[in-house]
């Protein structure tokens, strides 16, 4: 239960940002008018890109000099732009340094690593979970809070209390946070000599030492000692892509954060200006109808997916997340009331699901010593669709604004859903062999990947042999 120590770090963070977000919509209308949805789109397509390179890069960081530091990063810098709020009225500042903030966007692969660290393989998609819940709550608590407090008192006493909110996460973190890895020593990567190419064209990165469970071997091989990391140290995110290419699991779990958070992205960047324009809603609306959205989160990562994941597996669990995001899609492309608008945050009880089910298969894939890393790509790639899926979807909305269907391009999205949902089927199902690593296909070298315990069921002697504890032997699973 040591894991639930960062959970005040996510609360505070996203408080912070989420009572400013009931007013920021009506801010950007009155500013830039017309001109809202391009704005949202150049802005998220900024950040984006720049979390696509943070995100791989904040992860592997953390493996080496400790999560609390970069957590701290993560914190100042994902909040500024609300902060900023309370020292200008000008949403150039603020648009400015929303779209820089991409930078330090690694908040959840962090915490996920963090978690990682405490909890056991078989336990950890509850726990991830629990982490979204936590995001959850600051979503049902702060919008509607801050709509009320603008609407009581004034927007500036919103973004006040958002750097109030910032000071106590700060001070929780110095103070209060236990580090849950071990930084090496002065922070200091491994020496050259262990330097390795990794595939064809070479890894051009500096494999770190991690026990050898990672290492190619054949069922039944005595492993044990220490061999070379599965991800090369790497600042270029591209480079850090790579991870995939050795991992097909891990290449069609990619696959599937790239489609179905391009969908995503084109919902959370316009959906708040999209109800403010067409059906004018006003920051007390929008607070109540984020305060919704937070509910929804909350009971489903909190309760829902401790219940579905043991229950129907991560790949059932995360499937009937991306028919609940599409449900959802086709209902906000559909709505003719604020009251359908209202409705379709139902599906958000669905769609929910997913990022937790999605992290927990990743994490059982790879070793502890890789967590932050690998967590990071795929938060990198979570946010790279974040980089071109608003501005693309901003443009839409622009083109379809005050046509017969001007919800045309959400029902894009539910068929890009759709097109995630399909690609999941190739995820093999609990009962089959192949949910081993080492026999779901083959790396791009031709040799069969690394041979792990089974994905979807706990394993406690290839845990311990994982942890360096002792040589375990590996069977192929029956």
């Amino acid at each position: 239960n040591r894991f639930f120590y960062v959970l005040p770090v996510l609360f505070f963070e996203f408080l912070a940002i989420a009572m400013a977000r009931s007013l920021i919509p009506g801010l950007m209308v009155d500013f830039f008018g017309e001109w809202t949805y391009h704005v949202i789109g150049v802005v998220e397509t900024v950040k984006g890109l720049l979390a696509f390179a943070a995100c791989p890069m904040f992860g592997r960081l953390s493996d080496v000099i400790g999560r609390r530091r970069c957590l701290l990063l993560t914190v100042v810098g994902t909040t500024l732009p609300v902060c900023s709020l309370a020292f200008t009225s000008s949403l150039w500042t603020f648009v400015a340094l929303q779209s820089l903030s991409g930078c330090f966007a690694a908040t959840f692969p962090l915490t996920f690593a963090y978690i990682a660290d405490f909890v056991p393989k078989a336990r950890r998609a509850p726990a991830y979970g629990l982490a979204l819940a936590t995001f959850g709550l600051s979503y049902s608590v702060g919008p509607v809070a801050g709509g009320y407090l603008a609407h009581e008192v004034g927007a500036i006493a919103v973004f006040a209390s958002s750097i109030a909110l910032v000071a106590i996460d700060i001070a929780y973190i110095l103070l209060v946070l236990p580090e849950s890895v071990a930084p090496r020593r002065g922070g200091a990567l491994p020496p050259p000599a262990l330097a390795t190419p990794r595939g064809k064209g070479g890894g051009g990165g500096i494999a770190v030492p991690i026990p050898a469970i990672l290492r190619r071997g054949t069922p039944g091989e005595l492993v044990g000692g220490e061999g070379t990391e599965y991800l090369p140290f790497q600042w270029n995110p591209l480079a850090s892509l790579r991870a995939f290419d050795g991992n097909p699991l891990l290449h069609r779990v990619a696959v599937i954060v790239f489609l179905y958070y391009t969908g995503v992205w084109a919902v959370v960047s316009t959906l708040m200006v999209y109800v403010t324009r067409k059906f004018a809603f006003d920051a007390v609306t929008v607070g109540q109808l984020l305060g919704m959205f937070g509910a929804c989160t909350m009971f489903a990562e909190g309760v829902l997916v401790r219940y579905l994941v043991p229950w129907l597996g991560e790949k059932l669990t995360m499937q009937l997340g991306l028919l609940g995001f599409t449900a959802q899609c086709v209902m906000i492309g559909l709505a003719d009331s604020p009251y359908m608008i209202f409705a379709s945050m139902g599906g958000s009880l669905l769609s929910n699901l997913v990022y937790p089910a999605m992290s927990s298969l990743v994490s059982r894939s790879v070793s502890t010593a890789a967590q932050g890393e690998v967590l990071g790509t795929i938060n990198g790639v979570r946010a790279l669709t974040e980089g071109f899926g608003p501005l693309i979807f901003g443009a839409l909305m622009s083109q379809f604004e005050g046509t017969l269907l001007p919800g045309a391009p959400y029902l894009i999205a539910g068929g890009v859903s759709v097109g995630a949902l399909v690609y999941s089927f190739g995820i093999p199902d609990e009962t089959d062999d192949a949910l081993c690593v080492g026999t779901f296909g083959a790396d791009s070298d031709g040799f069969a990947a690394v041979e792990l315990q089974p994905l979807l069921a706990a394993d406690d002697a290839a845990d311990d042999a994982q942890e360096g504890d002792a040589p375990a032997r590996i069977d192929k699973p029956r």
